[in-house]
This record gives structure tokens, C-alpha cells and sequence, in this order.
């Protein structure tokens, strides 16, 4: 192994650093929540946080080309994620939408070669 292969000491201190400030970001909030009842509102926006969170990290990934959004060369992607997310709604469940969007996806690139 050559020596550059654990990186450097500032890549290091960086990522320690992110570990503990992300533990004490989550501990803080289920430290200071624990235990209470949330307001109905505040408990809503808690559960809908991971779905937003999800589609501002997939949605971009789907459209996007090259930093723009391109649908001309995107549409196999476009076409596999709303199967995704029709199979979800009806069906419920992860594997089996999931599944079917993947088979959807290479589906149509084997088609479209």
C-alpha cells in the first residue's frame, strides 16, 4: 500500500469531525425530544421530511444530464421512476416497486441499444 492510501491527515480530521457533529446533531434532537408529545403539525412535517428528502436526492439524479435537465436522453430513467412510483402507491412496500422500476429501466435501455 502506498502511504497516500489512507488519505491525509486534514481528510481525516474532516471526517471525524462530520462523525461527531453529525451523532451530536441526532442525539441533541432525540435528547431533547424524548419522551414529549410533539405537536400534531411538528410531527407531521417530521414524518414527511425523509420523503423530501428522498426526492431532492433521486428526482435530480432522474432528469439531469450533465448538470441540465434533459428529458430527450433521461426518458428510459423518467419512464422507470414513475413505474416506481405508480407500483409504490398502489402496491405499497419497497422491494417490489423498486424491482419493477429497475426491470423497467434496463428493460427500455436494452430496447431503446
Amino acid at each position: 500500500m502506498s502511504p497516500d492510501f489512507w488519505g491525509t491527515t486534514e481528510g481525516w480530521i474532516a471526517v471525524i469531525g462530520l462523525t461527531i457533529g453529525t451523532f451530536l446533531i441526532r442525539y441533541s434532537f432525540i435528547g431533547l425530544f424524548a419522551g414529549k408529545k410533539l405537536p400534531p403539525r411538528f410531527e407531521r412535517g417530521v414524518q414527511l421530511a425523509v420523503p423530501a428528502i428522498f426526492a431532492a436526492i433521486v428526482i435530480p439524479l432522474v432528469v439531469m444530464a450533465s448538470g441540465r435537465i434533459d428529458f430527450a436522453t433521461r426518458w428510459p430513467y423518467v419512464a422507470a421512476a414513475l413505474m416506481t412510483a405508480v407500483i409504490a402507491w398502489w402496491r405499497g412496500g419497497t422491494f417490489v416497486p423498486v424491482s419493477l422500476g429497475m426491470a423497467t429501466l434496463y428493460g427500455l435501455q436494452y430496447l431503446v441499444r
